[in-house]
């Protein structure tokens, strides 16, 4: 894909949204500055600059979501192995906890070994 061919798509959007030029620069200006304020805050941001870039493929994402739901998936499966007698709302509290930033070492270790062999 050509390097302007994401940043083209965003303009035609743009130009059917709004119409107007000042309009459709305004909100480009917006978006770029959006993106580079959040983008070492949330890695979707980050993404969403790289796509627009093209410094990354527009399919990367559809990965990096199942990536990501499978560690959420695996983490529950850990917590209900380690702790089988808690709640599902327990859980929740738990997994609530890592999305916020803190992850147990026995946790990331296990994800670590069922995700890589040992040669890795």
């Amino acid at each position: 894909m050509p390097k302007e061919t994401m940043e083209q798509y965003m303009y035609i959007y743009l130009n059917r949204k709004y119409g107007l030029k000042n309009l459709i620069i305004e909100q480009v200006v917006a978006i770029v500055n959006g993106i580079k304020i959040y983008q070492r805050e949330d890695h979707e941001v980050m993404l969403f600059g790289k796509i627009l870039k093209n410094d990354c493929d527009e399919e990367f994402h559809v990965i990096q979501t199942h990536v990501k739901d499978t560690l959420v998936m695996l983490m529950k499966a850990l917590i209900r192995e380690r702790h089988p007698l808690k709640q599902e709302a327990d859980i929740n509290l738990y997994m609530d906890q890592i999305q916020k930033g803190y992850v147990d070492e026995w946790i990331w270790r296990k994800i670590i070994e069922k995700m890589y062999d040992s040669e890795d």
